[in-house]
């Protein structure tokens, strides 16, 4: 793969090529290093994928912003921590977590620098807090049902996608991006792997039967549907045209899943992003919140243990098998057993009114024999 950086001749490009690439140590002085060269090298040396856009997305700003305001600063010798204080007040009205996203590479960078050429760590310690500007949404079991039972009925092609995050706790876009080759009908399973935010999103979990009754449903139509061209593996949330939403594209997706809550209520003022906070809010509010919730979910484990458990639908031998299974019916016993419960109480209560229920109609029952010995 080629790589880009700046020198100041053939000779020092040469010096400076095996260094950038991490192929030797550096034979060069630090003064001599480029603030573009020291978040190159930062970049090559971390576990991060590259290429890395949420990287060049921060990294590009930042040298835009030295340009303008200090020309003068071009290696990263130069560069002060009163200097990435004045940047840090460009964001000033960001929230938090914004501020330490677009600073994060320079950090890292910093940090880099540091332990490779003894400079000092001038980003270290910017206190930027950790406090939420907004406070997730609660997204109510209750509610997450009655719209995908609305949606059931009106919007059948996107039911999919709200009940993968909501009730099987799928970011958003691992249910854009979810294929028929990463779903077990028969099992109930589902994988989540491939192009993910970290390591601890790739799992395999159960499915409760309200996603399963949505993907079976999914499933017939998409065999039904004679298309011209057929995707490589079919995804399945497909946008109005029958083909995926894409990397790129799920903001249409989120646009027409507001659009469906507005029809639907449009005093909830929620987004395609906050049906995952439904099975966290439920635990947390059941007491049932612990660390299979949030293995089951994907954030990343807090045990030793757990942080080894990376399972595949895809089994090649029988202990891997084995382990697989053992770790579904723990989630079963302990997230999809729970959850079955309290979908089947609030189904009930839904669907029967007072007079529909049994004990309302023994009690009415044994009323009327009672009147009818009496008379």
């Amino acid at each position: 793969m080629a790589r880009r950086f700046n020198a100041t001749c053939v000779d020092e490009a040469f010096q400076q090529a095996p260094v950038i690439a991490g192929l030797e140590a550096s034979k060069i002085y630090p003064e001599q290093i480029r603030i573009v060269d020291a978040f190159n090298m930062t970049l090559q040396n971390s576990k991060r994928k590259l290429p890395d856009k949420r990287w060049e997305w921060a990294v590009k700003p930042f040298i835009k912003w030295l340009a303008v305001n200090h020309p003068y600063c071009t290696h990263w010798h130069l560069l002060t921590r009163q200097i990435i204080k004045e940047y840090l007040r460009v964001y000033e009205l960001k929230s938090n977590n914004h501020k330490r996203l677009q600073l994060q590479p320079i950090r890292q960078t910093s940090q880099f620098m540091n332990s490779e050429y003894e400079l000092p760590d001038i980003a270290s310690n910017l206190r930027i807090g950790s406090a939420i500007k907004t406070t997730p949404k609660e997204v109510y079991l209750e509610d997450v049902l009655n719209f995908c039972n609305y949606l059931k009925e009106n919007n059948p092609r996107i039911e999919v996608g709200v009940v993968l995050q909501g009730l099987a706790g799928l970011q958003l876009q691992e249910a854009t991006r979810l294929t028929w080759d990463k779903v077990d009908l028969q099992k109930g399973l589902i994988e989540i792997s491939g192009d993910v935010k970290n390591s601890y999103r790739n799992r395999v979990i159960p499915v409760c039967g309200r996603v399963m009754d949505a993907l079976i449903r999914a499933d017939k139509k998409r065999c039904l549907k004679k298309q011209k061209v057929y995707e490589i593996p079919e995804a399945v949330l497909i946008n109005q045209s029958g083909f995926a939403y894409g990397s790129g594209n799920y903001d249409s997706y989120s646009r027409e899943v507001r659009a469906e809550i507005r029809k639907w209520n449009s005093q909830i003022n929620w987004t395609a992003k906050d049906f995952r906070n439904c099975l966290l809010t439920f635990a947390s509010l059941q007491g049932l919140l612990n660390d299979i919730w949030e293995q089951y979910v994907g954030h990343a484990p807090k045990s030793v243990t757990a942080k080894h458990y990376i399972p595949k639908l895809t089994s090649v031998s029988l202990g891997e098998r084995r382990a697989i299974e053992k770790a579904m019916d723990v989630f079963r016993q302990q997230v999809i057993q729970p959850l079955e419960r309290a979908i089947e109480s609030v189904t009930e209560n839904k669907i029967l009114n007072f007079f529909e229920h049994k004990s309302t109609i023994n009690e009415i029952g044994q009323s009327g024999e009672s009147n009818n010995s009496n008379k």
